[in-house]
């Protein structure tokens, strides 16, 4: 699934403060924890911590004193006001105590600064993004090392499924059927995948800490193996905090022979002239003209010829296919049959997403092809 900014960066942003939070290591009590605090220039704190032993984060709110203490409550609700943890600065650290509404007595607490060169070396290579992208993070994945799950074929080869007990993420790595080099980068980029989905799943659980807690549950489903393209499917049904749960496929599709992750305008332009990609390389769109003016029209009459039955006009509550806006911004992903494209709906509707028929054969996608035509089966 796609990382959405954290409610710790979103808190900072509200703030004016776009400094790096500070990464800190300590003990409460006996027992060792990492934690990072957000501290604005009005005094607003917000941050999280962990226990080595449980990993799951605890979110922290509170207030920077006049005296450089802070104090900090735990899991608050956004009108709750409760103090849990006072820190006052020591060397470049923290010390202070715990003393939440269950404490018989106050705990002692002290913090170090947890610079880079502190971090535990990890022989997979595939936490090498999340080091980049977060200390936090790479502190907690670190520890949480992948369980081997069952094999299995799958379209002539073989899968190896590993999990991550906390989160229950789960993914697969291609063993066989693929020469060594191609299944190095393909191996590792859904490795990579695997744990930005572990990332999204603490993620969520810090978000619903702060209401009444979080749920975060995936389905991975493979749907191309073949010679040129791999094509996984994964669906996240999860409630983060806020007013509703949510779902959403956000599939994975890659060249077999570069392990290259694509996007639909590889496989499939229905414009003019040479094939634009939608996303630059940052991930940023580059073009919203082309799927509003151009694919979204596009779809719609392709979809109403190919499955008039499925797209005639319906009652006013039902699923209004024929609407270019629902074709602006699709997910997709391959199958031996073609592309399954998804629509997407208000909320009012979303369970008019991901129809079983929505799929544009390869015959159909071969009279207009992308940018990368030779990958087309």
């Amino acid at each position: 699934m796609m990382r959405k900014l954290g409610g710790l960066l979103l808190l900072t942003l509200a703030h004016g403060v776009l400094a790096a939070p500070q990464l800190l290591q300590g003990k409460v009590g006996q027992a060792a924890v990492v934690m990072e605090l957000d501290i604005a220039k009005d005094g607003a704190v917000e941050g999280r911590y962990f226990y080595r032993k449980h990993h799951r984060d605890i979110a922290l709110t509170g207030k920077q004193q006049a005296d450089g203490s802070l104090q900090l409550g735990e899991n608050l609700q956004y009108d709750e006001q409760r103090n849990d943890i006072t820190l006052r600065p020591q060397n470049g650290g923290w010390v202070g105590e715990w003393h939440g509404p269950k404490a018989a007595k106050p705990v002692p607490v002290s913090l170090s600064a947890y610079p880079q060169a502190q971090w535990p070396a990890s022989s997979d290579s595939a936490l090498n993004p999340v080091r980049q992208r977060s200390g936090y993070d790479y502190a907690r994945m670190v520890d949480l090392p992948l369980k081997a799950g069952k094999r299995e074929r799958v379209q002539g080869y073989t899968l190896q499924w590993w999990d991550e007990p906390v989160s229950k993420i789960r993914l697969f790595r291609v063993v066989d059927g693929y020469p060594q080099a191609s299944l190095q980068r393909i191996n590792q980029l859904l490795a990579e995948r695997q744990w930005q989905e572990v990332a999204s799943y603490f993620d969520c659980q810090l978000g619903g800490a702060r209401t009444a807690g979080a749920d975060f549950e995936q389905t991975v489903t493979p749907r191309l193996l073949g010679s040129k393209l791999l094509s996984v499917s994964i669906f996240t049904s999860y409630y983060c905090g806020g007013a509703h749960p949510d779902f959403a496929d956000n599939p994975l599709t890659l060249e077999v022979a570069s392990g290259k992750p694509l996007q639909l305008e590889d496989l499939l332009w229905a414009g003019k002239g040479k094939p634009q990609l939608a996303r630059k390389a940052s991930g940023e769109r580059a073009d919203y003209q082309y799927e509003e003016k151009v694919l979204a029209p596009w779809l719609v009459s392709t979809m109403t010829r190919l499955y008039p039955a499925q797209t005639k006009p319906g009652k006013e509550d039902e699923c209004d296919y024929r609407d270019p806006q629902v074709w602006q911004f699709v997910s997709w992903y391959a199958t031996p049959q073609g592309l399954t494209l998804g629509p997407s709906f208000a909320r009012v509707a979303r369970a008019c997403e991901y129809p079983e028929w929505s799929v544009l054969p390869w015959s159909v996608v071969k009279q207009h092809p992308g940018a990368r035509p030779d990958l087309l089966p």
